[in-house]
């Protein structure tokens, strides 16, 4: 009797615990249930308030085939201005370090991360804390390129850094051209960290579904299919793990790759020769993939930790760039 007892437990052990997680998830304000067919799944929604504000530590590294392009990590202070209608926070980068560079990176990376740097991101956050807008675009545009000239100045008087950063000077500030290509480059972060707010996240099992990726060759985004899971809820420390996946469609990037070929074939003319077609034959298998890991606090849902990585493969080739955030 006792065997069949302890068979009976097992069995139902699974079903006690998906139960247990359940019940932690849905008496939990930040995650609301959504009304979406399917098994249980819950939105995201951010508990936001004036004047909250938070340190993170924050690192990117982008390796090629192993190898490290760049690598660096700084300071970011976080503070919430307003939440009236969606939420308005200032973000500022400070202290940064170069861990690692490629020594032809290394001089338009310091150029790069110089022109951010202690510049105040004023943004906007929707009603489900996602990220909307950048309100101060001009202010920050200006200050990027008086921050550009004196780090110009100062690294061009590395003699042997000179003719490299006066070469490069010019492309930098043509990335700031726009209000809309200030507004891209200074919302990556922000957009990375905040991005599990207002998302649909599978608590029984996962929330699979179709969606899109930015193509790194250009051109339209890639089909791709993602997957979104609540992983777990620790009560004692307050914070709850979550987890996705997006993974390109194998269709959709080899017709991406296919008409990045023909795109350049016909700008040179040459878009039916014999050539263009053996190099469309011989183009490698091609694939995106996103991985995204979050821990955020149960009181507000703000993040604690957040790992993001992404992952381009062109046959045996492979470029990765990881990023993190992790609340001081």
């Amino acid at each position: 009797m006792l065997a069949g007892v302890l068979a009976e437990s097992d069995m139902n052990a699974p079903t006690l615990k998906r139960r247990g997680l359940l019940g932690l998830i849905a008496a939990l304000p930040i995650f609301g249930r959504s009304a979406q067919a399917g098994p249980p799944s819950f939105e995201l929604a951010p508990a936001i308030q004036a004047r909250q504000h938070w340190t993170f530590a924050f690192e990117r590294k982008v390796t090629r085939d192993g190898a490290v392009m760049h690598w660096y990590r700084s300071t970011l202070r976080l503070r919430v201005l307003d939440a009236d209608d969606g939420a308005t926070i200032e973000w500022i980068e400070g202290d940064q370090a170069v861990v690692d560079a490629h020594p032809q990176r290394r001089p338009l990376l310091e150029l790069g991360l110089a022109a951010m740097r202690d510049v105040p991101l004023v943004i906007g956050l929707d009603a489900a804390g996602r990220v909307s807008a950048l309100h101060n675009a001009d202010a920050v545009r200006a200050a990027s390129l008086d921050m550009l000239d004196a780090a110009a100045a100062h690294f061009g008087a590395q003699t042997e850094a000179a003719p490299v950063i006066a070469a490069m000077l010019p492309a930098m500030k043509a990335t700031l051209a726009t209000e809309a290509m200030v507004t891209a480059a200074a919302l990556k972060e922000p957009a990375l960290l905040l991005s599990a707010m207002g998302r649909r996240f599978g608590a029984d099992e996962p929330v699979e579904f179709r969606t899109t990726l930015v193509n790194p060759m250009g051109g339209e985004a890639l089909d791709a299919i993602a997957r979104f899971r609540i992983h777990g809820v620790d009560s004692r420390a307050g914070q709850a793990t979550l987890g996705w996946l997006m993974v390109s469609d194998p269709v959709a990037t080899d017709a991406a790759s296919r008409a990045n070929v023909l795109r350049g074939a016909a700008i040179a003319g040459v878009a039916d020769a014999p050539a263009t077609a053996d190099a469309i034959a011989a183009l490698p298998a091609f694939s995106l993939e996103e991985r995204g890991d979050y821990v955020v606090d149960t009181a507000s849902a703000w993040p604690v930790r957040v790992t993001h990585a992404r992952t381009v493969r062109a046959g045996p080739h492979a470029q990765v760039e990881e990023t993190s955030f992790r609340r001081a």
